[in-house]
């Protein structure tokens, strides 16, 4: 996969715009990023919770892992494009920006 197939993929999520900040694409829903095509071009990143991040690792070791530190326990998770395929990353993409979508609301209901 390349880095323009997750940004396809990423923009074709309800919602779901791009914005840049330090060299880095961030795609957001509201104001909550759930993935992002960092300074090194064969990895993206996608914000799961850990339970979403552990299957998606159980299903594809090779193309997903953990960020490493801290967020990667918290459900960052990195995927390396040259080993990840559509049908590997959209549910995950998907995943990710209900994610956003669900925080959002919740967010709204709160105030």
């Amino acid at each position: 996969m390349t880095p323009d197939t997750f940004r396809t993929l990423a923009l074709g999520q309800l919602n779901a715009r791009p914005a840049s900040r330090l060299g880095v694409i961030e795609f957001l829903i509201g104001d909550k990023v759930f993935a992002a095509l960092g300074v090194d071009p064969g990895v993206a990143i996608v914000r799961l919770s850990p339970e979403d991040q552990a299957r998606a690792r159980a299903a594809a070791p090779a193309v997903f892992s953990p960020q490493p530190g801290g967020a990667g326990a918290r459900g960052v998770t990195c995927v390396r494009l040259a080993l990840a395929q559509d049908h590997q990353v959209k549910p995950v993409l998907a995943q990710a920006a209900a994610r956003a979508r669900n925080a959002r609301s919740a967010l709204t209901r709160l105030g």
